[in-house]
């Protein structure tokens, strides 16, 4: 059974190249920043464009083509709007082919709204399943609190079952169908994570995770592989997670 480190070593350790062709230097150059980790190499191309920002291309280790995008949809990976998740499907961008796009890529220097963001889309796919268990980690109780009228919305408008994870102690009513585990201690602290067991759909299965490396600051992945969901649960259960 592998735990929250383990998975994230292992994401860690598959280097991915991000193409950016475009023909500005300051689009390049952003490019650069948010990407340039250990496993992310990032390379300028600036054959000359027939119009628009640019695009950009996702390419494993060994080359093979996974996916391409146009610059200004890339951007709202980046920095996306933070909507509830009841509110996503209405918000103008499909986040959910945006996010499968850079799935299992490790991102570097994301802040608490960018991982906001990204941990909505996941709950709106909880959400739209209306089915299954969420499982979110916070590092302290007062995380927690701040956004516990979120999680109860979600129990309350539908059948789903959510267990929250907070580091410290939490004794605090909350509503049915929500299960707090607190004072769980180990890797809790360090980590921010959201994962939805699916609701019975290998298709809907989807998780977050990052670690926290300096103040509001966050390295981590996210992904929609159904075996890697599966670990990430099993774990999580074995934790005290229902």
């Amino acid at each position: 059974m592998e735990r929250l480190r383990d998975q994230l070593d292992e994401i860690e350790a598959r280097r991915k190249i991000l193409e950016v062709h475009t023909g500005r230097d300051r689009v390049a150059a952003e490019f650069e920043r948010q990407f340039s980790t250990r496993n992310v190499r990032v390379v300028r191309e600036s054959s000359p464009l027939s119009g628009g920002r640019g695009f950009v291309i996702v390419r494993d280790a060994d080359r093979e083509f996974r996916g391409a995008l146009d610059i200004d949809h890339f951007r709202a990976v980046l920095s996306p709007e933070i909507h509830p998740p009841w509110a996503l499907e209405d918000a103008g961008v499909d986040y959910s082919d945006l996010f499968e796009f850079l799935e299992n890529t490790l991102f570097a220097s994301y802040d608490r709204r960018q991982m906001l963001a990204a941990s909505r889309e996941i709950e709106e796919r909880a959400w739209r399943t209306d089915a299954g268990t969420l499982f979110v980690g916070f590092q302290s109780s007062t995380a927690f609190d701040s956004q516990v009228s979120v999680y109860e919305r979600l129990v309350r408008d539908r059948t789903l079952t959510i267990t929250i994870f907070v580091e410290d102690e939490y004794d605090e009513r909350i509503a049915d169908r929500i299960d707090v585990v607190s004072d769980a201690g180990g890797e809790i602290g360090a980590f921010w994570f959201v994962v939805f067991d699916g609701g019975g759909s290998d298709m809907n299965k989807c998780g977050l995770l990052a670690e926290e490396r300096e103040p509001d600051r966050y390295h981590g992945f996210w992904t929609y592989d159904p075996e890697r969901i599966d670990e990430l649960v099993t774990y999580l259960r074995s934790l005290g997670g229902a």
